[in-house]
């Protein structure tokens, strides 16, 4: 099973990231945001082992950012 973090337009132009439909943090700078889901993704497949992807949701697109797996020599590389 995989993880999907998303970063969201929140009130007054600041962000928030998401984990499904449950908010883990609001109010953040457009550059921080980015930092912090980067790096909560990277802690969650360290400690679990588990896909995680690190998407932004505009209301136009989705933007991948980030895919953090276990090596996989037949996958093409995510650049990190």
């Amino acid at each position: 099973m995989s993880v999907v973090l998303t970063i969201k337009e929140s009130s007054h132009g600041l962000w928030a990231i998401c984990s499904g439909s449950a908010v883990l943090f609001d109010g953040l700078g457009f550059a921080h945001a980015i930092r912090l889901a980067r790096g909560l993704g990277r802690e969650e497949h360290a400690n679990s082992g588990r896909t995680v992807y690190v998407e932004m949701a505009c209301t136009e697109f989705t933007i991948d950012l980030v895919q953090y797996a276990d090596a996989d020599m037949s996958a093409p590389a995510v650049a990190a």
